[in-house]
């Protein structure tokens, strides 16, 4: 339009030019538009890519030190660990042929890696990297989150103890073949390396890249590789190593939003083709346009009150302290109510903590709700005229909150809300120094050593400001770890979830969430099997669809 504008204005100012200059001039503004065509069509037939829409983590990439879901949706593109849990929640082999050869004590694990696979830098995957990598989680300087997943290796207590430097329960059989003794059985440890959090590293490239590593620099053997990380987005590129074939896109670029209304302000635009739905604007958004492009999806997690339980709190009298207190506070909240209006019919009642999704579900009524019998267990407490607690949570969490201390008030019980941000909510809640919560918690598989042993162990439990402690419930969790009999750790969870749910009140369970995502018309395979946004491996375009809308 422009040179047609500069070629009008010409004929204008000069009327009467000679017809020759004319002519060339009309020439070089063909070939112009021919130029501009040419670009236009190239553009069109450009790169494929993906652009995902999320809030930004702020907590580097790099699985053996952070647990958010968030940034995970990055790491999953770039690194792979040894199997691989998929959105049917099936676990799968990946790094590896095969599951591993495991012996008649249940100690020793024999794996076999597949041959030929590349990191995006070109290097080889050999046993060398797996070993680095496992002994990089127990060195004491990595501040590894979640190596209770993975310490029943022999020598990972000593490592991070600064006792040893080397992992004693690993061995290098050859350039492919390597195995794992463990100092007990334990029935989840294959299943445990097909978390994102064992993510296999290249040896030279991580070393190198020292304390940059996950914050600029990342490098794997999955689908695509790390190009750039700004404070607007994550650009990602297809990775031309990539042993599992072509990737289905060009690019993918994780774009950052600093609030989820312009998250799918921007969805609704067409700026963005994939992001997750939060409570408020599913709500919202019914009834519109865009409603259809709503999926809901079951994750495995469940949503429940935590609850301090150690006998003082900041140097008080902690009332929480006293499972009939806990149980009163159950019995005061309505959770048809918070999930009908709150949640907008996204869940269902929780009848315990293990989800219903889960190994170690037991089929119960749900909780009943039932205010008068509160106020008798207060009563029965010592709190005849209530008490007062503080709830500590993130602004997210306040629609839940604020319906839960109504119900709590109704019988007598003050819950103060104390608003803070994530940074602070997390290192608070690390450092014990919580009293309530509001808390979603998801296993990364669907059996319940994944949730409630993680969560509610005596050794883990200080550090989520639970406090429980029952040798009982350790007992059964421990007797369940070792056990390779998946019936008889059906019952041995049932009798732990029974204990630590109705028994205890160890926590609140609330209600088990239904999530929604919004995907654009021409996105096709996507699915979430648990709350993690795989864009890596199955979701495609329908091309005739997105040409047709482009």
């Amino acid at each position: 339009m422009l040179y047609w504008c500069i070629f009008y204005s010409t004929l204008y100012l000069n009327p009467h030019k000679e017809e020759k200059r004319m002519k060339k001039l009309l020439g070089i503004l063909l070939i112009a538009v021919m130029v501009f065509a040419i670009a236009a069509v190239a553009n069109a037939d450009g790169a494929k890519v993906l652009r995902f829409g999320q809030m930004d983590a702020k907590v580097g990439y790099d699985p053996q030190t952070n647990t958010n879901s968030g940034a995970t949706t990055t790491e999953d593109c770039v690194v792979e660990p040894l199997f691989y849990w998929n959105d049917q929640n099936v676990e799968i082999p990946l790094l590896c042929e095969d599951f591993p050869t495991i012996s008649e004590d249940g100690l020793t694990y024999t794996f076999k890696l597949r041959e030929g696979v590349k990191f995006s830098d070109g290097s080889d995957l050999t046993t060398d990297d797996v070993k680095f990598t496992f002994e990089r989680m127990f060195k004491p300087e990595t501040h590894a989150t979640s190596t209770s997943m993975y310490n029943m290796i022999q020598g990972a207590a000593e490592m991070l103890a600064g006792e040893a430097t080397e992992l004693s329960g690993f061995e290098t059989v050859d350039d492919y073949t390597f195995k794992f003794t463990l100092t007990q059985p334990f029935s989840c440890f294959t299943k445990n390396l097909g978390i994102i959090y064992s993510a296999i590293y290249p040896r030279e490239a991580c070393e190198a890249a020292g304390s940059d590593w996950g914050v600029s620099t990342l490098i794997g053997t999955g689908p695509y590789t790390l190009e750039s990380i700004t404070n607007e987005q994550i650009t990602l590129l297809k990775n031309p190593n990539y042993w599992g074939g072509d990737p289905h896109f060009d690019e993918i670029d994780i774009m950052f939003f600093d609030n989820n209304n312009t998250k799918l302000m921007a969805f609704e635009n067409g700026d963005i083709d994939l992001c997750d739905v939060t409570a408020a604007l599913y709500l919202q958004y019914v009834g519109t346009d865009i409603e259809d492009k709503f999926h809901m999806y079951y994750p495995l997690g469940t949503i429940f009150l935590a609850t301090n339980n150690s006998e003082t709190f900041k140097g008080e009298p902690n009332p929480l302290s006293d499972a009939r207190v806990r149980e009163a506070i159950s019995l005061a909240i309505n959770r048809e109510d918070i999930v009908e209006f709150v949640e907008t019919g996204r869940g269902v009642p929780a009848t315990g903590m293990i989800n219903h999704y889960q190994l170690g579900y037991i089929a119960r009524e749900p909780y009943a709700y039932d205010p008068e019998a509160a106020k008798a267990l207060l009563a029965e407490a010592g709190y005849p005229d209530g008490c007062t607690i503080t709830a500590t949570i993130r602004s997210q969490d306040q629609p839940d909150m604020i319906q839960i201390q109504s119900d709590l008030a109704q019988v007598g019980i003050t819950m103060n809300i104390n608003i803070v941000d994530a940074a602070v909510w997390t290192s608070e809640r690390a450092a014990g120094n919580v009293q309530c919560l509001w808390m979603g918690w998801y296993p990364l598989y669907a059996d319940a050593d994944n949730n409630i042993y993680s969560f509610f162990y005596s050794t883990y439990a200080a550090g989520k400001s639970v406090f429980y402690n029952n040798p009982e419930f350790d007992a059964l969790m421990d007797e369940a770890r070792i056990s390779v009999d998946d019936a008889e750790r059906q019952k041995l969870y049932e009798q732990a979830d029974e204990i630590l749910s109705r028994v205890d009140y160890g926590s609140v369970p609330l209600y088990y969430p239904y999530r929604v995502f919004a995907a654009q018309d021409y996105v096709t395979n996507f699915t979430v099997g648990n709350l993690i946004y795989h864009v890596a491996y199955d979701v495609d375009f329908d091309m005739d669809i997105y040409n047709a809308q482009k």
